[in-house]
């Protein structure tokens, strides 16, 4: 059984093939040839096999979990042969070589930075900051230019924009308001006049 190999197959399909197999049994039991009885042998042997057949459902894979400090260190340490220790002495060595490995590791980002330090890099401001002072043209021109857009996030941001100052020509100030509507501002009464 285990050199054996299984497809599987669905619950819908199982019940297709048998009420197909069924039917065909049927119809090889109508007549009493000697060839209709193999049909109908075969016919009774598949649907026996389709229905005592295993039942599986398909299990979501779990992501690997991230191990533990003691679990990488059982896997690591393990093969060593390190004398005989108390627990406070090991955990006393484990720190002590956690701090080595720090300290070197900072030395080595010193020696090997991933990125460039603030100072040498441009400065490139934010998409938001720059849009506020430029024509529809120049935006549509910069976001042709990006090359970390897609298409759709260059139209969803061309298309922010438009709107945007679409809403700005259709918009009035408070005093063009007041203005088109033909009353002036509201001025208090200034506090030095006295009764």
């Amino acid at each position: 059984m285990k050199n054996k190999k299984y497809i599987l197959i669905t619950k819908d399909l199982q019940k297709n093939l048998i009420n197909f197999l069924d039917e065909i049994q049927l119809e090889a039991a109508k007549s009493n040839k000697h060839e209709d009885m193999h049909i109908i042998n075969f016919c009774s042997w598949a649907i026996e096999e389709l229905l005592s057949g295993f039942d599986a459902k398909f299990r979501k894979k779990k992501p690997p979990q991230k191990k533990s400090r003691d679990q990488y260190l059982d896997e690591t340490f393990m093969d060593w042969n390190m004398p005989e220790m108390s627990d406070e002495e090991y955990e006393k060595l484990v720190d002590q070589f956690d701090a080595f490995l720090r300290s070197w590791e900072k030395e080595y980002n010193k020696k090997n930075p991933k990125k460039k330090p603030i100072k040498n890099r441009p400065h490139k401001p934010k998409f938001e900051d720059i849009v506020q002072h430029c024509s529809l043209d120049e935006i549509k021109d910069m976001l042709l230019d990006d090359p970390e857009l897609t298409p759709q996030e260059r139209f969803d941001l061309y298309y922010t924009e438009h709107e945007r100052v679409q809403a700005e020509k259709n918009s009035f100030t408070l005093d063009e308001i007041y203005k088109k509507v033909g009353i002036g501002r509201y001025k208090p009464p200034s506090k030095n006049k006295k009764n």
